[in-house]
């Protein structure tokens, strides 16, 4: 029996690298090493036949990355605290070492592997736990990580789905200080069960007129559901929150755009979201891709 099993994590500490000077290579031909220490707060296990999810319980995820100048990247995954099933009556604790980076530069790594080998914390391998079709990316610049991977056991196997609980959408060449980039901020919160959505410089129209661009508004108190693909976002009739200030960290209640008949989606293993709501007599609709992946 296959089952997908979805986990969003926080990035809770990122150790950056030395900068290298404008007339140096980007990665200096040295060892440093970087750790990114996760927060698991969704692991949603979705059984395939019944075709619902049927699980929720947290993690913790520490990736290590060590590059070797501009030689080579390796990463490995700790995990604590992991249930793959919510019939396992224990979690484990496990990792998996040396995972060569296929692609690398000072802030980002991508790594993949058709199998690794799964090792208990005393350094004794996991027997009867094979994992197998490794993928991983992580900037630790922008504070994003995504990992999938599955597990198989003689009881079943898992499809996990590792990522951050803020997830945000593209933006081109991954700059979010550009002041005009219209994208959109899920910050998921898991005990819960509801999401606050911000936008950033977006302008709605309304019949032929536009407003302004508005900086950044928040559309909080949102429900938030498991589904197959990831995860599903809706609300009703909420107040927006509009923000002002040098840091745009001033939170206004804004009643004059409420908005109605919210729904979103977002596909964690492909990458991808859409969402649609009213406000003001306008709509506002959007299919994009999620920073998740490069």
């Amino acid at each position: 029996m296959k089952k997908f099993l979805f986990s969003l994590a926080l990035v809770a500490m990122t150790l950056s690298l030395t900068a290298c000077g404008d007339d140096e290579p980007s990665i200096k031909d040295e060892t440093t090493k970087e750790s990114v220490v996760g927060k698991d707060l969704i692991n949603s296990v979705i059984d395939m036949k019944q075709n619902q999810p049927n699980y929720i319980e947290t993690a913790d995820y520490t990736f290590n990355i060590e590059r070797n100048g501009s030689k080579e990247a390796k990463v490995s995954v700790s995990a604590s605290g992991v249930k793959f099933d919510s019939h396992m009556p224990f979690e484990v604790s496990f990792r998996f070492e040396d995972i060569k980076c296929s692609q690398f530069d000072e802030h980002t790594v991508s790594f993949n592997a058709m199998h690794v080998k799964m090792y208990k914390p005393t350094d004794e391998e996991y027997a009867g736990y094979d994992i197998s079709n490794v993928e991983g990316y992580i900037d630790s610049k922008n504070g994003v990580y995504s990992l999938e991977y599955i597990v198989t056991t003689s009881s079943g196997s898992w499809r996990v789905i590792v990522s951050n609980t803020m997830i945000r959408s593209t933006v081109s060449n991954n700059d979010y200080s550009a002041p005009t980039q219209l994208y959109y901020t899920y910050q998921i919160d898991i005990a819960t069960m509801k999401a606050e959505v911000f936008i950033h410089n977006v302008q709605f129209t309304v019949g032929g007129a536009q407003s302004p661009v508005l900086k950044k508004i928040s559309i909080p108190d949102l429900d938030v559901v498991a589904t197959l693909a990831g995860l599903e976002i809706t609300g009703d009739n909420i107040i927006p929150i509009y923000y002002t200030g040098e840091n745009l960290d001033l939170g206004t209640p804004y009643p004059a755009l409420i908005v109605t008949n919210f729904h979103s989606t977002l596909n964690l293993r492909n990458g991808d979201h859409s969402i649609y709501f009213n406000a003001h007599g306008g709509e506002h609709k959007v299919d994009n891709t999620l920073y998740l992946w490069k």
